[in-house]
């Protein structure tokens, strides 16, 4: 296309793509057209089309190039401003992304507003509450301190003792004084229960977002709480890139949780976003957990942060007693030991109900030849497939699934045995042990319909259910008052995993899913069952006593150097060909070794076979980069990022990652 003259104002727009490509591009706008900046439009780019962020329009062609024409504007009018450009450019700079990547994924892809999220509560009921004496006290100490200056607060507050009241008290004061609110949640499973909470006290000014939406109503609640018409937004991570008229406020719920970690490029941490955004414009940022994480507190502790504290539970519940059990094999039939049983058939007699946690769906994890050992493999991951009830055997990284063999692919017997116990064969147990007893099951298996988790929560309350199992997704955010009895049915999953992170996660779960217990009038009862009751987060659960676990926790890593006491950068190639990505991140570690010879404080493990070697038919390896701060290591990721790699051969940088795998 010819280049044109600039025969009116805006005749050209500078725009950024959603790909690894930085800078922005000019293109043409159509004549006759109305370009809105900070809009969405179609263009022509490297031989496709491909949505574009306009950042400005001008009458200055570009000269020593050829022009090529906006394809169709996807906006009409603006639909975010400067400042979520502000907040694309922190997340492309400090997680490693371009602009252009980073609006992407702040924005929403629906193109037109056509269809409303229709939720499945009844009319708002304007509900009021009344805060307790020690939820007052830290509703007016937020306050002050951010009347003062102090933006960043931490609300460490036990289970069950009301923090979900303490933001909703913040937020109508906010709104009142015309601010809007973001109400973050880790998980989609957890916004039901939330947002009907919500939707009783602010009604219509409310709105959901996550991506569990269609991209029409994502963009629909979108406009609407850009616009001004809904003030109180509620969502997952995503939700932390919502536009307002003016922000008063972001509440983190369960700020502990790894789901703020996005894992795909710009690698963002919601929590990380919320910061950024609350201090751009001065609005104020609330992060809550019963376990907050071990960087969170230290950052308290420095002061940082505002720490608040919730030591009581609401009403006249107790934290619920806490019993350690020593399991003496694993197999799936004694899975439910004594005092387990006792105190399940106690609730459900009379009238109670109990949550049992395995943090393992399927049927069974391994399928093991009785006769050579081999265990049925995925043919794309590093892993066992896991055998479900349908005679299946599924892959829970990259979803390969296939009929188990009639023989054993290694040596021809016809001894394939199951071993271990999923959430579809406890649940086999939990009905055999309890005859009569109705019983839910909850895993990504069972809540498939949007409004699985909904039918769940009717479905306690209203008594319909005596024993609720399931996988982590019970242990997050339900507040149900007649469980009696909590147990957990292996509680040493996920203590081996080759991460700095493991103990806190486990003790994190433990805690959240022996919260759900005695909120009501009852007491309640905790059994945790374990292959190895000597560790030390059992000391810490029994006692209720998360500082403990704290304190030991951040000893370890303070001899470690791991987070609070560095940053942590993972560098990971992947690719079909493993000496082709063993090549390339030798190469890539090399060059990072030469940019940060002169770093004070900075040092590189690796480069190494991930725990996690193969994943999707993609073999990987990965290297470690810790230091002081992250500004520091930037130019050696840069230059890691330009390193020319084998074909075939993809690289990943991952500031802060959640998890080591």
């Amino acid at each position: 296309m010819a280049e044109r003259a600039p025969d009116r104002p805006g005749a050209y727009a500078d725009v950024c793509v959603g790909l690894p490509v930085e800078g922005s591009f000019t293109y043409a706008v159509p004549e006759g057209a109305e370009l809105a900046v900070h809009s969405r439009v179609k263009v022509d780019f490297k031989g496709r089309t491909v949505t574009a962020f306009v950042l400005s329009t001008h009458d200055n062609p570009p000269s020593g190039f050829a022009v090529k024409e906006i394809r169709s504007i996807i906006d009409e009018r603006p639909i975010y401003d400067g400042r979520l450009v502000d907040c694309a450019r922190f997340v492309s700079e400090n997680y490693f992304g371009s602009l252009g990547e980073a609006l992407a994924m702040a924005l929403p892809t629906g193109e037109r507003p056509s269809k409303r999220y229709r939720h499945p509560f009844g009319p708002s009921s304007g509900r009021a509450f009344v805060l307790t004496e020690e939820q007052r006290t830290v509703y007016d100490s937020v306050l002050s301190a951010h009347r003062a200056g102090e933006s960043f607060h931490l609300l460490h507050g036990i289970t069950g003792s009301g923090k979900t009241e303490v933001y909703m008290e913040l937020a109508r004061r906010l709104m009142d004084a015309g601010g809007s609110v973001i109400y973050l949640v880790p998980e989609i499973s957890l916004s039901s229960q939330i947002f009907e909470r919500l939707h009783e006290v602010f009604g219509g000014e409310l709105v959901v977002y996550h991506s569990r939406l269609t991209a029409q109503q994502r963009l629909y609640n979108w406009m609407r709480f850009h616009s001004g018409e809904a003030r109180m937004a509620v969502g997952t991570r995503s939700a932390v890139f919502l536009q307002c008229p003016r922000l008063g406020a972001i509440i983190v719920d369960e700020e502990h949780d790894g789901s703020y970690k996005e894992h795909s490029t710009p690698r963002y941490n919601a929590r990380g976003v919320a910061f950024f955004r609350c201090r751009q414009e001065g609005a104020l940022l609330l992060m809550g957990s019963a376990t907050p994480s071990v960087e969170s507190l230290y950052a308290a502790e420095q002061g940082r942060m505002r720490l608040h504290t919730l030591r009581e539970r609401y009403g006249n519940a107790v934290l619920p007693e806490i019993e350690i059990v020593r399991l003496r094999s694993s197999r799936p039939e004694a899975m439910l030991s004594t005092p387990l049983k006792l105190h399940t058939k106690r609730a459900v007699d009379s009238g109670l109900q109990a949550i049992y946690l395995l943090n393992r769906r399927g049927f069974a994890p391994f399928v093991i030849c009785g006769e050579c050992s081999a265990v049925l493999e995925c043919p794309r991951c590093s892993i066992s497939l896991n055998y479900h009830g349908d005679g299946s055997v599924l892959c829970h990284y990259c979803g390969h699934q296939r009929r188990v063999p009639e023989k054993c692919p290694s040596c021809g017997a016809e001894r394939l045995e199951k071993v271990g116990a999923g959430t579809q064969r406890v649940e086999e147990i939990i009905a055999n042990t309890f005859r009569g007893s109705r019983i839910f099951r909850l895993d990504q298996d069972s809540a498939r319909g949007k409004d699985a988790v909904f039918e769940l929560m009717e479905k306690m309350r209203s008594g319909e259910i005596d024993i609720l199992l399931g996988t982590q997704m019970v242990a997050k955010g339900f507040d149900f008052h007649r469980v009696a009895v909590v147990g957990v049915l292996l509680a040493d999953i996920g203590l081996n995993f080759p991460d700095f992170r493991a103990s806190e996660r486990v003790f994190s779960l433990l805690v959240q899913v022996a919260g759900r217990g005695g909120r009501g009038e009852a007491p309640g009862r905790v059994i945790i069952q374990t292959l190895d009751d000597e560790r030390h987060i059992f000391k810490f659960l029994k006692n209720h006593d998360y500082y403990g676990f704290y304190r030991h926790e951040l000893e370890v890593r303070r001899v470690l150097s791991y987070p609070p006491f560095s940053r942590i950068t993972r560098i990971l190639t992947r690719g079909a060909d493993e000496p082709s990505v063993g090549e390339a991140v030798e190469r890539v570690a090399a060059a990072v070794r030469g940019e940060l010879a002169g770093v004070e404080g900075a040092t590189v493990l690796g480069p190494a076979r991930a725990p996690l070697g193969r994943i999707g038919g993609n073999f990987r390896h990965h290297l470690i980069i810790k230091s002081r701060d992250t500004r520091s290591v930037r130019p050696a990721l840069r230059r890691a990022s330009e390193e020319k790699l084998p074909r075939g051969v993809y690289l990943e940088i991952d500031v802060d990652p959640f998890d080591m795998l």
